[in-house]
């Protein structure tokens, strides 16, 4: 392919094994055009993950919520454009010629496919019919005409908006704001299993209630359940309800560059092997926050907000940049910015370098801060600490500390006695830092596996 710009197909799936690896092998012509192939489970409980195996060019897991999975299969692209596949959506032939041939002709930087749907009968095909009508008209896709735009330019925008639903919507207004959408020839073909199930005037009628409340402005949340009335796995959507609305999670963490995390880990396994360790810690974190339902989080970062290991985890709007002169002159700017937050009352602070930690841990530190306690501390066994949480900034907990000694702790207790504060230690947890410590790895659940090679 001399002409044609590369293209990274996004799939986000959640139990599809009876459809994905029939999908995935019509994807393979693209692949040996140079293309790129991405799968994004959401954690799926059937075989879904294994039905990939030969047939994509990477596979992962990440937090459920299409619009995270999307999010996090483009972080990991290569491609000049992506392109985001449904699993039941079968592209036209010759798609990635139409996608680039419509984009150099159109001067556009986004669009999607006209649909149709697999029923043949005439009352599905009107359907398609109006939704292409509807989507020509608002410049508004739906995620089952394959949108696709520029890599650079969703980068931009921050990608998908973390929504539970109406993703396509959000981000559809986004981008035509910057541009009018390209309309390349050929349709793609989607099943129609949902109309089939649920009834063809029923789901239409719905389809066009939650667009209006989407319009008037109800929660996503709120429209998601009743999009999926009787789904049983609402808890890992990325806008659900949680468990303490006016508390907010701060997680410190370092750009993922080699040579530049777990140096004492380092002298063991290499550059190359610590920062496998921290990847996979980064990783694991970012999917016990989205998925916990305990508060809302954010990621203070050293540098480099845009970073794809911290986009995978974390909305853009979520990510900010640390300041200050050392790590306690960072960690109380990040305490004190987040608590000038409107109905922000309580915040917890943690790093990514205990894998130990836990959704109860953190539902734990909460409640005692809503319980009237100034301070709560999560003791490590090193003479440090997991996590730190406080209703109000006190400049004075971080002041004076030794960071990196087996004193941290001790020097922190003597400053909430010598300031009059009152305390409560969590129990004791273990964090990586020395060699010794990457086996306890191993008797996580589930493992955390770092090793390079096979």
């Amino acid at each position: 392919m001399t002409d044609l710009k590369t293209i990274s197909l996004v799939l986000p799936v959640r139990n599809e094994a009876e459809l994905i690896r029939e999908q995935l092998q019509r994807l393979q012509c693209y692949r040996e055009k140079g293309h790129e192939v991405i799968v994004i489970d959401g954690g799926s409980r059937d075989a879904t993950v294994e039905q990939t195996k030969g047939l994509v060019d990477r596979c992962e897991v990440s937090a459920a919520g299409r619009s995270n999975q999307m999010n996090h299969g483009a972080s990991e692209a290569k491609g000049d454009i992506l392109l985001f596949l449904h699993a039941d959506t079968e592209l036209p032939i010759n798609a990635d010629e139409c996608v680039c041939n419509a984009l150099s002709a159109q001067n556009s930087r986004w669009g999607w496919f006209d649909v149709r749907l697999s029923n043949p009968r005439l009352a599905y095909q009107v359907v398609a019919s109006m939704m292409n009508s509807r989507a020509r008209l608002t410049s508004v896709s739906t995620g089952d005409q394959a949108l696709f735009v520029d890599r650079k330019l969703f980068v931009e925008i921050g990608g998908f908006p973390q929504l539970a639903l109406m993703e396509d919507i959000a981000i559809s207004k986004v981008l035509r704001r910057l541009g009018r959408p390209a309309s390349p020839l050929g349709l793609v073909t989607t099943s129609s299993r949902r109309w089939e199930e649920n009834g063809l005037i029923s789901t239409i009628l719905l389809m066009w209630r939650l667009r209006f409340l989407y319009f008037i402005g109800v929660k996503p949340q709120r429209l998601r359940e009743m999009y999926y009335p009787s789904h049983t796995e609402q808890a890992t959507a990325p806008d659900v309800a949680i468990a303490h609305p006016r508390s907010r999670i701060v997680v410190l963490a370092r750009e993922p560059l080699l040579g530049h995390v777990k140096s004492r880990l380092a002298s063991e396994i290499g550059a190359q092997g610590a920062l496998a360790v921290y990847q996979g810690m980064l990783a694991r974190l970012g999917l016990l926050l989205s998925r916990g339902e305990i508060a809302t989080w954010d990621l203070w970062v050293t540098s480099n907000c845009s970073h794809k290991e911290f986009l995978s985890i974390c909305n853009k709007k979520n990510i900010f940049l640390q300041n200050g002169k050392d790590l306690g002159a960072r960690m109380d700017s990040a305490i004190a910015q987040t608590l000038l937050e409107e109905n922000v009352e309580s915040v917890i602070l943690i790093g990514t370098d205990c894998p130990a930690l836990t959704t109860g841990y953190l539902d734990q530190a909460l409640l005692v801060l809503e319980s009237g306690v100034d301070v709560v501390l999560g003791p490590a066994e090193d003479g440090g600490y997991v996590l730190v949480g406080m209703r109000r900034p006190i400049a004075a907990v971080f002041e004076d500390i030794p960071w990196g000694t087996d004193q941290v702790m001790d020097k922190t207790l003597e400053a909430l006695k010598a300031n009059g504060l009152s305390y409560k230690l969590l129990d004791t947890l273990w964090d990586v830092d020395r060699p010794e410590d990457l086996a306890r790895l191993q008797l996580l659940e589930p493992p955390l596996n770092w090793k390079l090679g096979p």
